[in-house]
């Protein structure tokens, strides 16, 4: 519809006014721009350099609409002229394209990552300036960052996902709460003051799988991320078992540094509250914690904890053995008098004598948020409203560290990861959840509510690797409103077995199934067959599931692929030997093999219908029948107006000319569209045999005068008389008023609802009225 109506105007517009390439490309020139500042890298980079072939369409277009005019379509060769100079301007345009796309092929690639798996008009009840945003399927966190006036808070009472994370303190008892990070922001965009991800950030330790396209309780693994997280001291593996109630089912969130992800479904009992579930495994920093820099007030414990902690990050003095490109790329800051600034800031509160270690400069910053008036009152404050600076285009950054030292999250964020790469101490800012500990009833369970999503800074210590570093200041309204704890959902059973294959047969009558297995993964193990080995499988407890639910035995049918997973104690006895083949494996495994669960895999057709299904699904008729009666009435409104706005600039223009000529000739142009627009048409006639035969005798007004006096002023060169200046002066308001009088109220406002006669007459030819004087 859009490409339709878009060629149906432009097709009319080229037509009909000679002008109207120039709008045209005015107008293509402003919707590139406002898409250009409204989009951060790399699709901004894309867009812009894609956009050249538009620019040049747009010249070119100016330049083909004013040569086909002035050529006699008649005359010999015109056409193959014509043809081989858009020839030429394609293939000059394909390879400026084709050039531009192998150049930039990184970014597009990302672009079309993000849009497969994010790109979605926002919602009407989305919130821009919030860190959640809703990708088509559920909540998600947003893809860049950007320091609003005010900060549209989420819903805290709108619960995403509960996690268990099985990570204690020393003493094996006390949970120990972790942030889970979805992103890491890495680029400034000064222009926009936006924190932006970065997919080609050097040793980047994300792991981000694409949880929809992993079978149930099939794994997917990145130990690559480990070593470029550059630690190797006090680490340990932490897993979490994460239960999703309106968190996107493509999101993922952990504790860093997570390298394993493992979808298992929801219990029975806790389908009807939550979506789906995975297990994640993360190679965790001993040092690390949500209580990294504040402690929970009077918890002795917990404050020797971190002053060990921060004893032992004392070891480190330096960043000198840390590679050059790292340093680099972490400490990079931009350039400019906001920013230095900063620097001097942070010279102040850090960069002194006293504090020698990295982690000791890390505190000062911590306590200069936490600083104090001689009144006792914290300088700096949590605020959903940080105000905006009194000039435009100010460093907000700036404006929060200086002046009003109030805000949220991203401006702690923000400001604190510029003050730390002002004094050389790598960072970065890391978007995800926080993690509050609210749980006495179930220790190491965590509830995750919308008001939750976070921005936070890692620093990072050579050998330690990335800590996480809060230095937001605690908000005083959720403090007095926490959330209250809930029951959790039960522990999903272990999946010892999970086998990948087709159905060989099936008897309904014993509950066996015969099943060729290709895949296999075993005590978190993969395995892989040479060839398919067929096995029988016991099926009398299974549960049988498909993407609508639990289905009956009578679903099962030869041939269809599917997953079978068995939670079996069994199993459990029989670990895989160290070293141990296949051969000998499968072997040692009872016959028939104890299945519990059975989810048949639907055929890559089903599944592309279902998506198409799904996407369909959530723009309701009505919302579309709405939106296009909104966009029609708008043009409708604006073609119906567009008359009377013509009429109005030139009536305007005539008014307010200094110059006798600018005043005549708009003068002439609104008395000659008003009476066009009611009905009176010049046709073939002269201005001056229109004035004479058909206005003045209709209206007994004065035009052919004023059409005396204007051509007198257009073609000769004798000077105007006081009586001919007067004309032109006061023919405009007083022919108008004439002819108000004589026609109805009514009939002037139908007839300035006609759009089509205005533009017959901008493109009515000027030929007939010379021809016919010469």
């Amino acid at each position: 519809f859009t490409l339709f109506a878009a060629g149906w105007v432009a097709g009319y517009g080229f037509s009909r006014s000679r002008v109207f390439t120039v709008f045209w490309s005015v107008c293509t020139l402003a919707a590139l721009i406002m898409v250009i500042a409204s989009i951060t890298p790399p699709l901004r980079n894309a867009i812009i350099y894609s956009s050249v072939p538009v620019l040049a369409y747009m010249a070119y277009i100016i330049y083909t609409g004013e040569f086909i005019r002035n050529m006699n379509e008649d005359q010999t060769g015109f056409k193959w002229f014509v043809l081989r100079r858009l020839i030429a301007f394609g293939i000059l345009v394909s390879l400026v394209l084709g050039f531009g796309i192998s150049l930039l092929k990184p970014d597009f690639n990302t672009i079309e990552k993000e849009w497969e798996h994010g790109g979605k008009p926002k919602e009407k009840n989305e919130r821009q300036n919030s860190l959640t945003r809703n990708d088509g399927m559920g909540t998600s966190t947003q893809t860049s960052m950007g320091l609003q006036g005010f900060n549209n808070r989420a819903n805290k009472d709108s619960i995403l996902f509960v996690a268990k994370l099985e990570n204690y303190f020393p003493d094996g008892e006390t949970p120990n709460p972790l942030y889970f990070v979805s992103d890491y922001y890495t680029l400034f965009d000064t222009l926009t003051q936006t924190f932006e991800t970065d997919t080609l950030r050097p040793y980047n330790d994300l792991f981000q799988p694409d949880l929809l396209s992993l079978p149930l309780y099939f794994k997917a693994e990145d130990t690559a991320v480990i070593g470029q997280s550059l630690s190797n001291l006090n680490r340990s593996i932490a897993t979490a078992e994460i239960y999703k109630t309106q968190l996107s089912p493509r999101h993922f969130t952990a504790p860093s540094t997570a390298f394993f992800v493992q979808p298992i479904s929801v219990p029975e009992e806790n389908k009807d509250i939550y979506k789906s579930a995975y297990r994640t495994k993360m190679l965790v920093s001993d040092l690390n914690s949500a209580y990294f820099v504040y402690n929970p007030a009077g918890d002795p414990g917990l404050e020797l904890f971190q002053e060990q902690r921060f004893a032992a990050l004392r070891t480190i003095e330096d960043y000198t053995e840390a590679p050059e490109d790292f340093m680099k790329y972490y400490t990079q800051m931009p350039a400019g008098a906001s920013y230095d600034s900063i620097r001097m800031l942070a010279r102040t509160i850090a960069d002194t004598d006293s504090l020698l270690s990295p982690i000791d400069r890390v505190i000062a910053i911590r306590d200069f948020f936490l600083a104090t008036d001689s009144s006792g009152n914290p300088t700096f404050k949590y605020s959903d409203n940080p105000g905006i600076p009194g000039l435009p285009s100010a460093n907000k950054l700036c404006y929060f560290l200086f002046d009003s030292k109030k805000g949220y999250c991203a401006y702690y964020a923000g400001a604190t990861l510029f003050l730390l790469r002002a004094i050389g101490i790598p960072s970065r800012i890391a978007t995800g959840f926080l993690t509050v500990d609210r749980s006495n009833k179930n220790p190491g369970w965590y509830w995750f509510y919308e008001d939750q999503a976070h921005a936070w800074v890692q620093v990072w210590f050579p050998g330690y690797g990335w800590l996480d570093f809060d230095t937001t200041v605690p908000s005083a309204e959720s403090q007095e409103s926490p959330q209250p704890d809930q029951t959790p959902p039960l522990t999903s059973q272990t999946a010892w077995l999970v086998a990948n294959g087709k159905v060989s047969s099936i008897d309904t009558l014993t509950r066996r199934l015969r099943m060729k297995v290709t895949d296999v993964l075993y005590w978190d193990q993969p395995w892989h067959p040479k060839t398919p080995q067929e096995f029988e499988l016991d099926i009398s407890l299974a549960r049988v599931l498909r993407d609508t639910g639990q289905v009956g035995l009578d679903a099962l049918q030869a041939g269809m692929d599917v997953v079978a997973v068995s939670f079996s104690e069994q199993f459990k006895e029989l670990p895989p030997q160290e070293g141990e083949k296949w051969e000998s494996l499968y072997k040692r495994w009872p016959a028939p093999l104890p299945i519990d669960e059975i989810k048949i895999i639907a055929p890559e057709e089903e599944r592309k219908a279902s998506a198409v299904s799904n996407v369909i699904s959530r723009f309701s008729i009505t919302t579309v029948l709405v939106w296009l009666a909104w966009i029609a009435g708008i043009l409708i409104a604006l073609a119906l107006l567009f008359p009377l706005a013509c009429y109005q600039w030139f009536s305007w223009m005539a008014k307010r000319a200094k110059e006798t000529g600018t005043k005549a000739y708009y003068s002439y142009m609104a008395s000659l569209l008003y009476l066009h627009q009611l009905g009176h048409r010049r046709g073939p006639l002269t201005p001056l045999e229109f004035a004479q035969q058909k206005v003045d005798p209709a209206f007994g007004t004065s035009l052919t005068d004023f059409i005396r006096v204007y051509q007198k002023l257009k073609y000769s060169r004798h000077a105007m008389s006081p009586a001919e200046n007067e004309i032109i002066q006061q023919q405009h308001p007083a022919f108008v008023c004439k002819v108000k009088t004589q026609v109805p109220f009514k009939k002037r406002f139908i007839r300035f609802l006609n759009p089509d006669a205005t533009l017959e007459f901008f493109t009515q030819p000027n030929i007939l009225g010379s021809t016919k004087k010469a």
